[in-house]
């Protein structure tokens, strides 16, 4: 079965990823493109033609689907990328009208002529069809439209689209159809005719598409905005002088986002990979992806990969490529990555590894970033070092699909379960092999922190193993060592001297999987009488222990609740989950230390926003088992651990 490919794009900037996407059997592609670019001819057109969208990417990518191998579509690619002379005058303007009445090509003067005399019948019929609607539509305009310069693709685009009623998208498979292309050119928005624009940090405006691709100050870039009509001088004057602030705040009052097409939104509901091109950022790439974010963040595309642009752009200066897809999730709607809309980020091996106080750990030095594989590779062209290796790029992609699909999508598991305080091997062992984890993941580690029983035959699947762990509070050496040695997907913890269910992981899995948590608490206090009873069952007649262990619950919610802003119905539980694909942001910032605790823990996953979730599980203790003073040591270390 082919693998649906929808590829985001601008002009240029993945002109090697698409042909050699179009080199690849059993890919079906699609390009997405944005018409809102306003520079050169494009610019000259959209203001000759009320309501017209510019055609310049379109054209561009429409050449590079064309194939090369035959003489006729290597004439058609050239023609459309023929940019008239700067001395193309009122004369060769009237001959050039002549050929498209009559279509005697030795009307018009070389090199126009031969590429007009290379193309077949059919290519010519439509060619010549096309400029005759655009020549008929300047004939009878008032204003005068200025060809020098200007391509000859955008000619034909602009005749397509008024042969079309102005229906831009209409128009573009009016071209698709001529050039026979291979692929699917999609705008990713219904057609409607906006401005884009930008706000600098330092206030400074952008009012065109032609200025945000240009030459500019090294001040960032702070926003984007389409805007239903240009910047007046009454607007331009109203916002001089004016605060940052301000000018975001009326540009984003006047706004008016394009509506998503139905074609766009098909392709990315049915991509099997969607594919985050490089190119102009904010120009080309960030407002589709304002655009397609409610389709982006929905789509059940496995993979969502982000290929981060090899080289500076204008509208890009000072950003390293963390930057970028911080924006680019921004513009998703996903500034967290939650859905995910991104799923890899691939960056080339030899990217700086500068580290910006400011900003963190460059993607060179990570592994994850937001819930995203940070993947490394040759991926610079040998010829062009600006430009990327295609058969790189895409091989390195199909390769990450092909991976994911052999073990799709059940992850791996890692369970920690500390037995220092109490006995009771033979049954943990018993429960683990007999649950049916296989339905679940692929593979499940038990480490045990105490003495294993004799153990029996394990499915290959599963894997149990003796681990020794110093200190009072071994799961946060686990969790540490976990996060920064890479391995299982989920990890979790048990601890304490009660018995948790073993089978309640998957259930906390099930939950990381489909929520925006990144971490699961399991809580032992359902309703008062489980909490009474199970203090009771604890502590037996130790009426001081009791009220104190009783006590101390609540204290530490209400702490954790006062300092962090947020309630815990059972902060000392000893049954947690963790997602990696949440926990990236805690990498370097877990040290197994003497201090650390599990409320340390909690306390780096409120401070760095991840979501975390109680759910209610299993749980019991024993008469006569549980130590009262470990459980008031633990307490007291936990309180610390809320107060540094």
């Amino acid at each position: 079965m082919a693998t649906k490919i929808a590829l985001f794009c601008g002009g240029r900037g993945s002109a090697t990823i698409v042909r050699e996407l179009l080199r690849t059997p059993d890919v079906q592609l699609a390009l997405l493109v944005n018409a809102y670019d306003d520079g050169l001819s494009t610019g000259a057109l959209r203001n000759f033609i009320p309501g017209m969208l510019g055609p310049s990417d379109f054209r561009k990518n429409f050449s590079y689907l064309l194939d090369l191998y035959s003489d006729e579509q290597y004439a058609l690619k050239n023609l459309i990328e023929f940019r008239l002379p700067l001395d193309f005058g009122k004369e060769q303007v009237e001959r050039l009208g002549e050929f498209a009445q009559s279509g005697n090509t030795q009307l018009v003067a070389t090199p126009l002529s031969d590429l007009l005399g290379g193309l077949n019948e059919t290519a010519s019929d439509t060619v010549r069809g096309l400029l005759k609607v655009f020549f008929d539509y300047a004939n009878g305009s008032v204003k005068q439209f200025d060809f020098r310069d200007c391509a000859v693709g955008n000619l034909l685009f602009a005749g397509a689209y008024l042969s079309q009623g102005g229906n831009f998208n209409a128009a573009s498979e009016v071209m698709s159809r001529l050039v026979s292309s291979q692929a699917v050119l999609v705008n990713v928005s219904s057609g409607e005719n906006r401005i884009l624009v930008a706000l600098k940090e330092d206030g400074e405006l952008l009012s065109h598409e032609v200025e945000i691709v240009g030459p500019q100050s090294p001040v960032p870039i702070r926003n984007i905005f389409f805007l239903a009509e240009p910047l007046s001088e009454s607007d331009l004057e109203e916002l001089s002088g004016e605060s940052v602030a301000y000018k975001e705040s009326w540009l984003a009052a006047h706004e008016s986002l394009p509506e998503v097409s139905e074609e766009a939104r098909r392709f990315l509901r049915d991509a099997d990979l969607i594919v985050y091109g490089p190119g102009t950022q904010h120009s080309s790439l960030f407002p589709s992806y304002r655009i397609a974010g409610d389709a982006l963040r929905t789509s059940r595309a496995a993979m969502k990969v982000f290929v981060a642009n090899l080289a500076p752009d204008h509208d890009i200066q000072g950003l390293m490529a963390k930057n970028l897809v911080d924006r680019a999730l921004t513009y998703m709607g996903d500034p967290e990555n939650t859905s995910p809309a991104i799923t890899n980020i691939l960056i080339p091996e030899d990217a700086s590894r500068r580290t910006d106080r400011l900003e963190g750990e460059p993607l060179a030095v990570l592994r994850r970033y937001k819930n995203a594989t940070v993947v490394r590779g040759p991926f610079k062209s040998d010829l062009n070092p600006q430009a990327h290796n295609g058969h790189a790029v895409v091989s390195r992609m199909l390769d990450l699909r092909r991976r994911r699909e052999l073990h799709e999508e059940k992850p791996s598991l890692e369970i920690f379960y500390d037995l220092s305080r109490r006995p009771a091997g033979d049954g943990l062992v018993e429960e683990f092999l007999e649950f049916q984890w296989p339905r679940y993941f692929r593979r499940v580690v038990l480490r045990v922190h105490g003495k294993l029983p004799k153990l029996p035959a394990v499915p290959p699947c599963l894997a149990i193993e003796e681990w020794r762990c110093d200190g009072s509070f071994p799961e946060v050496s686990v969790t540490a060592d976990w996060l920064r040695a890479g391995g299982s997907d989920y990890l979790a913890t048990i601890t304490g001297d009660g018995e948790y269910r073993l089978r309640d992981i998957a259930f906390g899995v099930k939950v990381l999987e489909q929520g925006p948590f990144g971490a699961v608490y399991g809580s032992r206090t359902q309703s008062r009488r489980q909490f009474n009873s199970s203090l009771r069952a604890a502590y037996g007649e130790r009426g001081l222990a009791y009220r104190l262990s009783f006590a101390g619950a609540f204290i530490l919610s209400m702490l954790h609740a006062l300092r962090f802003g947020v309630i815990f119905s059972d902060p000392m539980t000893g049954f947690r989950v963790y997602s990696r694909a949440k926990l990236d942001a805690l990498e370097n910032l877990l040290a197994p230390d003497h201090h650390a605790t599990p409320m340390t823990i909690t306390k780096l996953l409120v401070q760095n926003r991840i979501e975390i979730a109680e759910l209610p599980v299993q749980y019991r203790t024993f008469a006569g088992f549980t130590d009262p003073k470990w459980r008031l040591r633990r307490g007291f270390a936990n309180l610390m651990g809320i107060l540094r």
